[in-house]
C-alpha cells in the first residue's frame, strides 16, 4: 500500500544556501560594540551567546590590523575584557614625605592647603575612604531629566501616533547607532575616565546651591543696609546688621566652630559697623551702652593691647555707672594672662564700686553682684582670711540692730581690734553685744618641713595644711600664723570695703550674696538677679571632687529615676529654687574653704534678728543636711518666734517627711493649712507638699482626697477604699480654677503655676490617670504666658520644673510609658530654657532608655545650645555617661574643648578646667595601666604605645597650661600641677616655671621656695 504513494519531490524543502564566513568586523564597530551601554547585562550575554557561534573562526585579513587569536576569549563572549582578570592597580608610598622616615605620614583629615601635618604610622592601615564606616557625601548630585507634560505642539508634527512616551532602551541601541556618532562607553570598560560624569548636563556641583544661598545672603544684607541709611538713629537695624554679618562670613557654621582667623575677620568687618552706629545713634545711653559692649568684644580679637586699653580708658570715663560696662571690663582684666596681677585687679574692682556708689540709678543687686565677683577673685588667688574678713565685717555692720550709721564706724573698729567673736564664730552674739573676754583663739600646728620629700612635693603638702589650718582670719593672738604678713586682719584692711556696700542694702539680699560667694544654692524666691549671680563663670564654685547632686527617694537601679539622678550629677546646675528642691539638695561646700558650721552660726543668726521666714526656711534645710540631729530642735525654736509662720510649718513638715516620719509630716501639714483659707502663696506650698507626699507613696486615692479638702481637715471615711463624692471634687476644682485666675490678673504668677498644676492632677486622678491632662494644662498655661510675653519668666520656668516633676512621677509609676510623651512635653520648654538642667536631665534620662541618644546631641544642638557654665557642664555629664557604653573618649573631649572655647562661656569655669584636666589625667593613667607590661623599643626607636603615652601626657600638659590662660587669677588650678595630675608629667624645670607665676601674679603662697 505505501508502494502506490506517490512520491512528490516539490514538496521538499530547498537546500539552505552555504554559510558565507563571518565578515571581519571595522575597528569602530568592535568598539562601539565593547563600549555600549546594555540595561541589563544577563539579557545581553544571552544575546551575544546566542549569536556567536562557539565555532566561529575569525579569518585573517588584509587590512592595517589583525585579530588577536590567542587573546582573551571573554572579548568575543562579552565584547570587552573581563574585570575579574585585570590586576589591582597599586601605589606605594602615598603619604610619605622624602627626607623623613618611613613612621611617618601625612595625616590627611588635620592637613590642609596652607598647613600639613605628620602622624606617626600605626599598625593597622587607616580607613580607605570608600571602606570607611562613615563615608562624606559626595560634593555633586545626579539630576534626573524629566520630559515636560507641556509638549503638544512636538507631538502635532510628528507622522504617527505614538503608543508611549516612555521609550525603553533595546539591547541593539548600540548597533542602531550612526556610524558618525561617538561610541558609547561600557560600564565595565576601562577606557572611560571615571572621575568624569557619565552626562555633564545631568550633574551639577553644590556650588550652585551654595550660590542661592549666597545670593539670598547678599539680597538680605542690601536690605539690611538700607534699614540702616533710612533709620540710622534707630539702634535694631544696626544690631541686625550687625549680627547677620556672621552668616555672611561662615554661613553654616556657628561663631565657635570656625578657626581664629575667621573670627578676626568677622571683628575686622563689625567694627566700623558698630563705630559707624556709634556716630548715628543718637541720645540714647543705653543704646550706646549695647553698641560699647558689642565693640569692645569684637575688639578683643583684632585691635593690639595697648589700643584696647586706651580705649576701654576712653570708655569708662564717658559711661561710669554702667554696672554692664563695668562688669565686661573686669572680665578683660581679671583673665587677661600677660597683664594681670592680683593688687591691680583689687584696685580695679574698688575703683568700680566706688563709681557705682555715687548713682542711684544702679540697683544694689548690680553692686552686690560685682561685690561678690571681688570677693571670690580675692579668695580664689589665696588671700582667703581676707575675702572671709570682708564679709564678717559688712554682715556685721547690716544684721546689727538698729542699724550701723557713720557715726558708728568708730565703735565698730573698737570690736574688731578687740578680737572678739566675730558673725559665723562661735559664741559670736553681733558686735553690738560682743564681750571682750570671748576671745577665741586657733591652737592648731602646723605641718613641718620634712627632708624626705622632694621639694615641690614638701611645697605641696606643706602649703595645702596652710590652706585648710589657715582659712579663717586670723589675730594678733594666734600662736599659728604669726609670722604671716596676710593671714592677720585688721580694721585698716577691711575699711575700704565695708563702705563699698550701701547701708541701706537689704539684709536677706546681702545674706543671699553671701550665699552666692560660698557656691551654695540661692534662696526660694523668684529674683530676676540670681540667675546673673549663679551664672557668672568668675564666681567661686565647687570643684571636680563632689559635684552637686538632689537624693531622690524609691530611685531603684536602672529606673528612670535613677537615670535622671546620674544625669543630674554635674558640675554645675541651673534651675528656679522651690522649697521642695531646697530639700533635696545637699549643700556641697567644697567650693569655698569654709565649715558648715561656720555658715550655719551665720544663717542662724540672721533668721533670728530678721525674722524672714525665708531665712528659717533655708536654714532648715542646711541643717537637715549638715547638723540632721538639730534640725527637729531648730524648727521648732523658729516656729515658737513666729507661731504664724506657714513658711516655716511647711519646711518643717518637709524636714520630718525627709526624716522617715510620713504622719507627723502630714500632722504638721494638716494643722498649718487649717490656720488660714487657701489663697496666698503659703499657703498653695503647704497644700501642694501635701498632696504630693500621698503621691510620692503611690496612694492616688489619699492625694484624691487631699484634694478635695484644702481647709487640711479630711472628712471621716466610713470606707478607705472609696473615692470622694462628685460634689466634693467639684467644689476643689472650682477653688482652685478661681485662684488660678485671679493669681493670673494680679500678677502672682507663682500661686497661678501651683494652683494650675494643683488643678489639673484633680482631672489626672478623676479621669483614669492619662497624663495629656496635666501636659495640656501646662501647654495651656503656657500659651497664656506666651500672649502676655512672659514665657521666658521665672513663672513659667516654674511651670515647666512643675511639669517635670510630674512626668517623673508618672514614668515610674505607670504600667506602659511612651517615649514620645516625655519628650513632646519637654521639648517646647527645652527651647525656652535651655539651661535649664531639670529638665535637661528628664529628657536625657527618658532617650537613654530607648538607646536612641542623639535626640539628645541634637536637640542640644539646635534648641539647647549651652549659653551658661551649668548648660555645658550638663552637655559633658552626658557625653561621660554616654561612653560608659560607648566606651570612647573623643565625645568627651570634643564637648570640653567646645566648653572652653574663647568665646563659650565656660572658658572662665574653675569648676570646667578642673575637669577637664583630671579628665586627661584619667586618661593617661588608663593609657598607662593598658601597656603596663609592655617592653620599651631598642636602639633608641619608640614603639606605637610609648608615643600613645607621650602624646596623652602633652595633652595633660596643654589642657594645664590652657587653663592657666583663662585662670590667671585662680591658685587652686594652678596648685594642681603640684599635685597627682602633675605627677609624672611635669619635670622639676617646669614645676620651677608654674611656681614663678604664682610669684609674678602675685598670688598667696604661705610656703616660700629659694
Amino acid at each position: 500500500m505505501a508502494s502506490n504513494v506517490p512520491k512528490f519531490t516539490s514538496f521538499r524543502p530547498k537546500p539552505k544556501p552555504a554559510v558565507e564566513p563571518p565578515k571581519e568586523a571595522s575597528k569602530s564597530e568592535v568598539r562601539a560594540k565593547s563600549s555600549s551601554r546594555p540595561k541589563k547585562h544577563g539579557a545581553q550575554v544571552e544575546s551575544r551567546v546566542a549569536d556567536t557561534p562557539k565555532s566561529e573562526q575569525i579569518e585573517p585579513s588584509s587590512k592595517l590590523y589583525f585579530s588577536d587569536r590567542r587573546g582573551d576569549p571573554d572579548i568575543l563572549k562579552y565584547g570587552a575584557l573581563s574585570r575579574y582578570d585585570i590586576p589591582t592597580y597599586r601605589r606605594a608610598g602615598y603619604g610619605y614625605v622624602l627626607g623623613l622616615s618611613l613612621d611617618q605620614k601625612i595625616d590627611r583629615e588635620r592637613s590642609s592647603h596652607s598647613k600639613t601635618y605628620m602622624t606617626y604610622v600605626s599598625g593597622r592601615q587607616q580607613e580607605r575612604l570608600m571602606t570607611a564606616k562613615n563615608v562624606p557625601k559626595e560634593s555633586s548630585r545626579t539630576l534626573r531629566i524629566v520630559q515636560s507634560s507641556e509638549s503638544p505642539s512636538l507631538a502635532e508634527e510628528l507622522d504617527f501616533i505614538a503608543l508611549s512616551n516612555h521609550d525603553k532602551r533595546r539591547r541593539d541601541d548600540s548597533d542602531s547607532r550612526e556610524d558618525g556618532g561617538p561610541p558609547d562607553l561600557d560600564y565595565r570598560g576601562i577606557e572611560r575616565d571615571v572621575s568624569q560624569p557619565l552626562d555633564p548636563d545631568t550633574q551639577y556641583d553644590d556650588h550652585l546651591e551654595d550660590l542661592t544661598a549666597i545670593s539670598e545672603l547678599t539680597k538680605k544684607n542690601t536690605e539690611l543696609v538700607r534699614k540702616t541709611r533710612e533709620h540710622p538713629e534707630d539702634i535694631q537695624p544696626w544690631l541686625d546688621f550687625i549680627e547677620h554679618q556672621e552668616v555672611m562670613i561662615a554661613p553654616e557654621r556657628s561663631l565657635g566652630e570656625v578657626d581664629e582667623a575667621r573670627q578676626r575677620q568677622l571683628a575686622d568687618v563689625r567694627i566700623p559697623i558698630y563705630e559707624e552706629a556709634l556716630k548715628k545713634v543718637k541720645n540714647a545711653q543705653n543704646d550706646h551702652i549695647q553698641l560699647y559692649r558689642g565693640l569692645l568684644k569684637e575688639a578683643q580679637k583684632s585691635w593690639t593691647e595697648s589700643k584696647l586699653w586706651n580705649r576701654w580708658t576712653e570708655v569708662l570715663k564717658v559711661h561710669t555707672e554702667s554696672p554692664e560696662l563695668w562688669l565686661m571690663y573686669l572680665d578683660f582684666v581679671q583673665s587677661h594672662l600677660a597683664r594681670f596681677k592680683y593688687e591691680a585687679c583689687r584696685k580695679t574692682f574698688l575703683e568700680c564700686l566706688d563709681a557705682l556708689q555715687g548713682s542711684k540709678e544702679v540697683a544694689v543687686e548690680s553692686v552686690l553682684h560685682i561685690f561678690v565677683r571681688m570677693t571670690s577673685m580675692i579668695h580664689g588667688a589665696g588671700y582667703q582670711e581676707l575675702a572671709l574678713a570682708i564679709w564678717q565685717s559688712v554682715l556685721e555692720r547690716n544684721l546689727s540692730q538698729p542699724p550701723m550709721t557713720a557715726a558708728d564706724l568708730g565703735d565698730f573698729e573698737q570690736f574688731w581690734e578687740s578680737e572678739a567673736p566675730r558673725i559665723g564664730e562661735a559664741e559670736a552674739s553681733g558686735w553690738r553685744k560682743a564681750a571682750d573676754d570671748d576671745i577665741p583663739s586657733n591652737t592648731e600646728s602646723l605641718l613641718p618641713q620634712n627632708p624626705g620629700d622632694s621639694i615641690f612635693e614638701d611645697f605641696r603638702k606643706r602649703e595645702h595644711d596652710s590652706i585648710e589650718k589657715l582659712r579663717y582670719p586670723g589675730r594678733a593672738s594666734d600662736e599659728v600664723g604669726e609670722d604671716d604678713a596676710f593671714h592677720t586682719i585688721f580694721y585698716a584692711d577691711i575699711e575700704p570695703y565695708i563702705k563699698s556696700v550701701p547701708a541701706d542694702t537689704p539684709t536677706v539680699l546681702l545674706l543671699e550674696a553671701f550665699l552666692c560667694f560660698c557656691g551654695l544654692p540661692s534662696l526660694p524666691r523668684i529674683g530676676n538677679h540670681q540667675r546673673l549671680w549663679w551664672d557668672d563663670p568668675f564666681i567661686a564654685q565647687r570643684g571636680a571632687d563632689t559635684p552637686s547632686s538632689h537624693h531622690l527617694e524609691g530611685a531603684e537601679q536602672g529606673s528612670i529615676v535613677d537615670k535622671f539622678e546620674q544625669f543630674f550629677a554635674c558640675e554645675k546646675t541651673s534651675f528656679q529654687m522651690t522649697s521642695e528642691l531646697l530639700f533635696h539638695d545637699d549643700f556641697n561646700l567644697s567650693g569655698v574653704r569654709i565649715g558648715a558650721d561656720f555658715i550655719q552660726r551665720i544663717l542662724q543668726l540672721a533668721a533670728m534678728e530678721t525674722k524672714d521666714a525665708i531665712l528659717g526656711e533655708y536654714l532648715l534645710a542646711f541643717e537637715y543636711r549638715h547638723s540632721p540631729t538639730e534640725v527637729v530642735k531648730t524648727a521648732k525654736q523658729l516656729l515658737k518666734a513666729q507661731p504664724t509662720s506657714q513658711h516655716l510649718y511647711h519646711a518643717y513638715g518637709l524636714v520630718e517627711s525627709r526624716r522617715g516620719k510620713p504622719e507627723k509630716a502630714n500632722q504638721v501639714f494638716s494643722m498649718a493649712l487649717s490656720m488660714r483659707t487657701l489663697g496666698t502663696s503659703e499657703s498653695l506650698q503647704l497644700f501642694n507638699s501635701w498632696v504630693w507626699e500621698a503621691l510620692y507613696a503611690n496612694d492616688h486615692l489619699e492625694a484624691l482626697w487631699r484634694l478635695s479638702s484644702p481647709s487640711g481637715k479630711l472628712p471621716t471615711r466610713s470606707d478607705p477604699t472609696k473615692p470622694p463624692n462628685a460634689a466634693l471634687i467639684q467644689n476643689a476644682s472650682t477653688t482652685l480654677s478661681s485662684i488660678s485666675e485671679q493669681s493670673l490678673l494680679t500678677h502672682a504668677y507663682p500661686s497661678a503655676v501651683l494652683s494650675t498644676s494643683l488643678l489639673a492632677l484633680v482631672t489626672y486622678l478623676t479621669s483614669s490617670l492619662s497624663p495629656e491632662i496635666i501636659i495640656s494644662a501646662h501647654h495651656n498655661l503656657l500659651s497664656w504666658f506666651t500672649s502676655h510675653a512672659l514665657h521666658t519668666s521665672p513663672a513659667s520656668e516654674l511651670s515647666a520644673q512643675s511639669l517635670a516633676r510630674f512626668l517623673l512621677h508618672h514614668a515610674t509609676h505607670a504600667p506602659i510609658l511612651k517615649p514620645s510623651l516625655i519628650r513632646t512635653a519637654l521639648e517646647p520648654y527645652i527651647a525656652l530654657f535651655p539651661n535649664n538642667t531639670i529638665l535637661l536631665s528628664l529628657y536625657a534620662a527618658n532617650e537613654s532608655r530607648f538607646a536612641v541618644d542623639d535626640r539628645v546631641r541634637g536637640i542640644m544642638a539646635e534648641r539647647a545650645l549651652p549659653t551658661s557654665v551649668a548648660g555645658w557642664c550638663f552637655a559633658i555629664r552626658f557625653e561621660e555617661k554616654r561612653a560608659e557604653v560607648a566606651r570612647t573618649a573623643g565625645a568627651i573631649r570634643a564637648a570640653y574643648k567646645r566648653a572652653t572655647h574663647a568665646e563659650a562661656s565656660g572658658a572662665h569655669s574653675l569648676a570646667i578646667w578642673t575637669s577637664y584636666l583630671r579628665f586627661e589625667v584619667e586618661q593617661l593613667g588608663v593609657l598607662k595601666d593598658r601597656v603596663a607590661g609592655e617592653r620599651p623599643g631598642k636602639d633608641g626607636r619608640k614603639r606605637t604605645w610609648e608615643k600613645r603615652v607621650d602624646e596623652a601626657r602633652e595633652r595633660v600638659k596643654e589642657t594645664f597650661y590652657a587653663g592657666l590662660r583663662n585662670l590667671p587669677w585662680c591658685k587652686e588650678f594652678i596648685m594642681l600641677g603640684f599635685g597627682e595630675s602633675g605627677k609624672g608629667v611635669f619635670g622639676e624645670g617646669e614645676l620651677w616655671k608654674i611656681y614663678r607665676v604664682l610669684q609674678e601674679k602675685e598670688l598667696r603662697v604661705y610656703v616660700e621656695l629659694d
